[in-house]
């Protein structure tokens, strides 16, 4: 029978179980130079160009853009439903891979299974939908969340980031001044009230969230001293130095109310502090807890990865009901504090069994010798291949972006654990 006279199947049924975790290791081919890497089932974005001699005829399908390697108990629709967005979808993956598939509806187990091109048409790497409580909020017609915490106390969100303000009887303190706020801030302050800024908080050093501080002019404005320290060597005009700053402690009494900063040690940035405001229940430490969301990129670059767990575990004590996080979609809770931190723990737990079972020798057999980088490379992509799917499993649908860094997450995390060797975690 020709390719064009192939029957087409029946939709699979929906009872079936879903696919396993995804991963991003795969065969990478240049021209005729391949290297083959260890790949765990899952998503895996193709890098090889256009025409390149090097892929097979049974990958072509995958060149420029990404594959999802079968697991035991895959489906189409399954499949469909967490990397396209719809269960419905199934059959355009049908149609990508049916010389593989052939009349098969369940795919066989090691499968690589070409997936459909965007919308719009663009190769691009299929990522796992957002759980609902990391889908984006409706956004006013403003441009911007405003969020009133308690009596005095407002959180403003857009794009992704957040920052913070406090109403007092003698002016407005805002903690954080994001360049991607510029507009928003001003405008939900003046919303709330007439009184003038008069204090301005730093979280940390970061551009992201404090680059438009200069705009609020001559006011009071304190940090940590590792953040003015970074905001002195920076030598950047959107971030004027601070004049107040302390090292463990301080506590801020403005018009009738309070905010309590404090500095748990290294853990994002040095110098990233926890704001708290007890009279609202609420505080802030930013690019520590997202709510809703696994971490960003590199733990979110993190100086200390012991110590984002050690901010972790300080944030689960507290005696508070909102969370301000400083990016994502929305504030936060205890609860979710509770989530990200259950999150960091299990990554840091699966990578540490990991590492224990895994000998670092023989990688190093397997390149020049003297080429030590290359070696624990390695190594390291062979941990992350054990964590990368058990991670994966255990949280895809609980929180968000998941797929997107926890391979690198736990290549950052094993290195912590070989060079800070923490032993209080």
């Amino acid at each position: 029978m020709c390719e064009e006279e192939q029957p087409q199947p029946q939709p699979p049924s929906q009872s079936q179980p879903q696919p396993q975790s995804p991963s991003r290791r795969g065969v990478l081919r240049w021209g005729a130079v391949a290297a083959a890497v260890p790949a765990a089932a899952g998503v895996a974005a193709l890098a090889w160009p256009t025409g390149a001699s090097g892929a097979s005829a049974g990958q072509a399908s995958a060149v420029g853009g990404a594959f999802y390697r079968t697991a035991p108990g895959d489906t189409l629709r399954g499949i469909a439903a967490r990397f396209l967005g719809s269960e419905e979808r199934w059959s355009e993956l049908y149609q990508l891979n049916r010389k593989a598939l052939g009349r098969e509806t369940a795919p066989r187990p090691g499968l690589q299974l070409a997936l459909p091109e965007s919308p719009n048409g663009a190769r691009s790497r299929a990522y796992a939908p957002l759980p609902a409580t990391a889908r984006p909020l409706p956004v006013p017609a403003e441009g911007y969340r405003l969020d009133r915490i308690g009596d005095a106390l407002y959180a403003v969100t857009a794009g992704g980031t957040q920052a913070a303000f406090l109403v007092t009887d003698a002016g407005v303190v805002v903690v954080d001044a994001p360049p991607s706020l510029a507009e928003a801030l001003p405008a939900a302050i003046r919303r709330v009230t007439g009184r003038k800024v008069t204090h301005l908080v730093y979280s940390h050093d970061h551009a992201d969230h404090t680059a438009n501080a200069a705009a609020f002019g001559d006011v009071v404005r304190i940090a940590h001293t590792a953040t003015a320290e970074r905001i002195k060597a920076n030598q950047d005009p959107g971030r004027p130095m601070p004049t107040v700053t302390f090292t463990d402690r301080y506590r801020l009494d403005v018009g009738g109310q309070r905010l309590l900063l404090s500095y748990p040690g290294a853990n994002h940035e040095a110098g990233n502090i926890l704001i708290h405001a007890p009279r609202q229940r609420a505080a802030m430490m930013v690019d520590v807890v997202m709510p809703g969301w696994a971490p960003f990129r590199a733990w979110g670059t993190a100086d200390s990865v012991p110590g984002v767990l050690r901010a972790h575990d300080q944030l689960a004590r507290m005696d508070i009901d909102t969370y301000i996080g400083g990016h994502v979609h929305r504030l936060g809770t205890k609860e979710d504090v509770e989530v990200s931190r259950e999150f960091v723990q299990d990554l840091w737990k699966e990578t540490g069994k990991a590492i224990a079972g895994t000998d670092m020798g023989p990688f190093f057999g397997k390149v020049e010798a003297g080429n030590n980088w290359a070696g624990f490379d390695l190594y390291l992509q062979a941990v992350a291949d054990k964590v990368e799917p058990v991670v994966h499993r255990k949280w895809l649908g609980r929180l968000g972006a998941v797929d997107v860094f926890t391979r690198e997450n736990a290549l950052t995390v094993a290195l912590s654990q070989i060079v800070d060797a923490p032993r209080d975690l």
